[in-house]
């Protein structure tokens, strides 16, 4: 049984107690033991499925690990290497080759903690000059999005229209344009 990519992001930034009880539905069991508020770490026992989503920037030390992004340097963040971490792990733990990660805006880097063999999907990644998506990622932005404008004319990028410009204010329109809820109703599965 497949999930929404919409619910695995909207589920990265709630509360660990909620997190707990996602995607039993459909087989999942949240790993308590490697998984954190940046981090959410499910396996599927009876399909042999792994699912790592990373939260994006929610919290004041997210906006220090945003810079270091913004210079090319996310790979020397702690948050980058934590993911990469625990990511490790959990493929040790449940003997796993290939999982599905899932991560927006910050939680984009999962783009590169993963192997040629994981199904990595992005939506409004946060994105340096000259950046490329990889051939096994899915990536989605929101038209408008600033985080990831510097990915918006990359072939492999699906923009979806930003539901938002209504009001007419650039900050607001922009703003908006970066929700994750923007894809509530594209039932992309993953």
């Amino acid at each position: 049984m497949s999930l929404n990519l919409y619910e695995v992001l909207k589920n990265s930034y709630a509360f660990q107690k909620k997190q707990k009880g996602a995607f039993k539905n459909q087989g999942y069991v949240y790993d308590s033991n490697l998984s954190n508020d940046n981090e959410q770490v499910y396996y599927n026992p009876s399909q042999r499925k792994l699912l790592f989503s990373v939260t994006g920037t929610h919290n004041l030390r997210d906006y220090g690990t945003d810079l270091w992004l913004a210079a090319g340097k996310l790979k020397d963040t702690k948050r980058y290497q934590e993911a990469k971490n625990i990511l490790h792990r959990a493929k040790q733990k449940y003997h796993i080759s290939n999982a599905t990660l899932a991560g927006h805006s910050l939680g984009g880097l999962v783009q590169y903690i993963g192997n040629r063999n994981d199904k990595v999907y992005t939506l409004d990644k946060g994105a340096t000059i000259g950046q490329k998506i990889r051939s096994n990622e899915k990536a989605y932005r929101t038209s408008g999005d600033l985080v990831s404008v510097l990915n918006a004319n990359s072939r492999r990028m699906k923009t979806f229209k930003n539901p938002h410009i209504k009001t007419g204010n650039f900050i607001i329109d922009s703003f908006n344009a970066h929700s994750v809820d923007n894809i509530k109703n594209s039932n992309i599965k993953i």
